[in-house]
This record gives structure tokens, sequence and C-alpha cells, in this order.
């Protein structure tokens, strides 16, 4: 197996679970490919001024595992980092 790890700042589409107490990803797309959310392995939370940002790292069925970002400010995901396996 080979692994290729990247940093990255991109823009990501995400379909996420709120609840009145959590937020936990699905999905997402990136570079026009959907990627399911096998397992929430970790999640964290920066301070960002007034905001907020909530990082989760996750493995997807698809290939490899993510650090994803949440801005709660601007409502938006980013694709911080990946770890694919090369599938």
């Amino acid at each position: 197996m080979t692994l290729a790890f990247e940093d990255m700042n991109e823009k990501i589409e995400v379909i996420s679970y709120f609840d009145s107490r959590s937020m936990r990803p699905l999905r997402f797309r990136w570079r026009g490919r959907a990627y399911h959310i096998r397992q929430v392995n970790g999640v964290w939370s920066t301070p960002l001024g007034r905001d907020k940002e909530y990082h989760f790292h996750v493995t997807t069925k698809e290939a490899g595992s993510f650090e994803m970002v949440y801005n709660n400010n601007g409502f938006s995901w980013r694709l911080v980092r990946a770890c694919l396996d090369g599938r």
C-alpha cells in the first residue's frame, strides 16, 4: 500500500448531521469525487476571534483519511489535510 500525504486548503461540499449537542459529517465532495465517511477519528476546536473552527479527522470508505474544518462564522467547510492510501 502506498501512502501519499497532502496538505491543502480547499473548499468542499459536506453533508452533515446536526443535533442540539453535536455535529457529524457524513460525506463530502472533493475534486469532483464523493467520499462517504466511515468513522470520525477525532474532533477538536480552535478559537478564531469570537468564532470557532471545528476540526474533524475522518476515515472514508473510498480511500484514506482526511482532516476537514468547519467554520461556524461562514458556515463553510475546508479540506486541510489528506492521507490517501492509493486505492
